[in-house]
């Protein structure tokens, strides 16, 4: 079994490559299916490619000077001779300052061209013999595209590392043992390989795709999974090596229950995330589908593998604290819990409840309308950089696209000149879809630009119906904004109820399915409250994107069943032979220690996520990882025991326990 998996890994690395090699960085990753601004996006992909409009800015503080002007002019000319820049302003527009000049230059976004070049050499011309003293960027739609993917790939070396480091240092804290820790390390990388390799073969065959920050979570995702599955599965090895010498009975002992458990585990959590799947946005279903593989693929390395590794190191791998029959287990702390939870289970919920009732009261400073492009980085790029100066020497101002039909171009154009918020109009040469670049006053994404849209949208449709089209970098972010929200509609009940008829296959009990959805709920309300606090009043990111909460949603709600499931399945277990309530406590001391360190592992490798530059990015690694332990610590140590203690037998209702 080893030699089979080690030899599947190598292969998986030598047949494979980088999942960022796969990932697809068009404008359609965050829109969803059929909206009008994707509908733009595959007309000009067919008509002259997506047009990608990039912003160089000069300033100079105290006023622009002659040779300023000049610089500005001749990178004017040297833009035009770059390769897929399909034109540029007749001249620099000076601002009513004095203090800066703009000039828009307009980048292919055509499928197979990168826009990330094009806009580093951009930089590169506005840099090259610049006077003394005057300051350049490149912002736009273009500069920030090229800013996203960039972030992207300067940091998954070191999210891979963070990842590997984060494990080894739990494995190393929890067993304590100079050779424990190589068992389930191995176990996890081989996880990681094999479950990389087959989400990258289905998308380099064309089966599945991979869009925005799908490398980036599946990695932590897995690396955290596989951690938490080797946790449990040791932790019940070394639980009945401690009840018998022969090593063979000890492993087929724990994994009589414990495989069990995984692969509840594993179902839950893939079916939970893989109801991403049904949703319209193309991001969510990239991430929904490669998540589900990656757990899937997981789960059969931990239950075939680990076992076989755990075999081959028997007794002797848990050196220098060998488990030996008749040894007392180390549970002192939870045994504490247990007690505490045993003598007042009333206390023990209704403190937890009241507890993350107060957190969610932080939902009163959540502001869900997106996140505008001048604050999407946590570093101050050069597209940052240059909204800034944009908003320090112009008037705001969000690009829109309009095609019209020939025959109702001269009518669309009328129009959008005199509808509210236009500030310029640019038309483009007749074809099958005449082109209007159409500048809003407003900054993109913003409830002032969206606003803008609307009207537009509505002032075209009325004298060009379905003739007329409104796409566009401001749509764009409009649109995935609305369809974020129509996903959570139809996502959120759906991850409901597949996660409940799951549990009630499982616990096969009513009570107790609904009473962990309600516990789950309740925790991620509680996160989403503290977090949305914590987000406005101490790290400066007064708003949330939609797309990454429902994200933060789905993971959460998840892993919350994941460890119910953990401490639940073992009072099942334990049921059969003992009462509900003192099978309650018995669960809870045998894996009080084990959930709260996959609790800890899971939160770390979510953590590692804030290291991406990407403001979203960063919210959705610190919702999960702030949800995860908020789970462990209160719902799963506290209000799901004392609420299953204070219920009795009544939990597994219509079901009749043992106990």
């Amino acid at each position: 079994m080893v030699i089979g998996w080690v030899a599947l890994a190598v292969a998986a690395v030598l047949t494979s490559g980088p999942l960022d090699d796969v990932r697809i960085t068009s404008g359609t990753s965050m829109l969803a299916r059929g909206v009008e601004s994707a509908r733009v996006l595959d007309l000009l992909a067919k008509q002259d490619g997506r047009v990608v409009p990039a912003l160089v800015i000069y300033e100079r503080p105290g006023g622009l000077l002659r040779k300023d002007l000049r610089a500005a002019r001749r990178d004017l000319r040297q833009f035009a001779t770059v390769p897929d820049v399909l034109g540029t302003a007749s001249d620099p527009v000076p601002s009513a300052d004095g203090e800066a000049l703009q000039v828009t230059v307009l980048v292919s976004g055509r499928p197979g061209v990168m826009v990330s070049p094009l806009v580093e050499r951009l930089r590169q011309i506005a840099t090259e013999d610049r006077p003394p003293g005057l300051v350049s960027h490149v912002s736009g739609a273009g500069g920030a595209a090229a800013d996203y993917v960039d972030s992207f790939r300067r940091v998954d070396g070191t999210l891979l590392a963070l990842s590997v480091g984060v494990v080894l240092l739990v494995l190393l804290a929890v067993y304590r043992s100079p050779v424990l820790w190589v068992i389930p390390m191995l176990a996890v990388v081989v996880a990681y390989l094999c479950s990389a390799a087959a989400v990258y073969a289905l998308a380099r065959s064309g089966l599945m795709t991979l869009r925005a920050a799908t490398p980036e979570v599946f990695t932590v995702l897995v690396f955290g999974v596989a951690t938490d599955y080797a946790l449990l599965l040791v932790a019940r090895y070394r639980e009945r090596l401690r009840v018998t010498a022969d090593e063979t009975a000890a492993l087929k002992g724990a994994l009589s229950g414990g495989v069990r458990t995984v692969v509840a585990s594993s179902l839950t959590v893939a079916g939970g995330v893989g109801c991403l799947v049904v949703a319209d946005t193309n991001a969510l279903r990239s991430i929904g589908a490669a998540a589900a593989i990656g757990i899937l693929v997981t789960m059969v390395v931990m239950v075939t593998l680990l076992p076989a590794l755990m075999l081959l190191g028997g007794r002797r791998a848990f050196w220098p604290s060998l488990p030996r029959p008749g040894q007392e287990a180390r549970d002192g702390v939870w045994r504490g819990v247990a007690g505490f939870v045993g003598q007042r289970p009333r206390l023990a919920w209704a403190g937890s409840a009241l507890l993350l009732t107060v957190l969610c009261m932080g939902l009163t400073t959540l502001d869900a309308s997106g996140i505008p492009p001048s604050s999407l980085f946590t570093m101050r790029t050069d597209s940052v950089a240059g909204y800034d100066a944009l908003r320090r020497h112009y008037p705001a101002s969000a690009p829109v696209v309009v095609l019209a039909r020939p025959d109702r171009s001269a009518a669309v154009a009328e129009a959008v000149r005199g509808a509210e918020g236009v500030v310029s109009v640019r038309s483009g040469p007749p074809a099958p879809w005449r082109t209007f670049d159409v500048v809003l006053a407003a900054e993109p994404n913003t409830p002032e630009a969206q606003r803008l849209v609307e009207l537009l949208r509505g002032t075209v449709r009325a004298v060009a119906g379905d003739a007329a089209l409104i796409g566009g970098f401001t749509s764009e972010l409009l649109d995935a904004k609305d369809a974020a929200l129509d996903d959570a509609f139809l996502v959120v009940p759906l991850i409901l109820a597949v996660v409940a008829l799951i549990l009630i296959v499982l616990l096969r009990s009513l009570v107790a399915p609904l009473l962990l959805m309600g516990t789950v709920v309740l925790s991620f309300a509680a996160t989403l409250g503290l977090c949305s606090a914590l987000f406005t009043q101490f790290l400066g990111y007064p708003v949330m994107d939609v797309s990454f909460a429902l994200y933060a949603f789905v993971f959460l709600i998840a892993f919350g069943i994941d460890y119910n499931i953990f401490l639940m399945a073992r009072v099942r277990e334990e049921a059969l032979r003992l009462d509900t309530r003192e099978a309650t406590l018995h669960a809870l001391r045998a894996t009080g220690g084990v959930i709260t360190a996959a609790g800890v592992v899971l939160a770390a490798a979510f953590f590692v996520l804030t290291v991406l530059p990407l403001v979203p990015i960063v919210q959705l690694g610190l919702l999960v990882a702030i949800g995860v332990v908020i789970d462990t610590v209160i719902v799963r140590s506290f209000l799901v025991p004392a609420l299953a203690h204070h219920m009795g037998r009544f939990i597994w209702w219509p079901a009749r326990a043992a106990g």
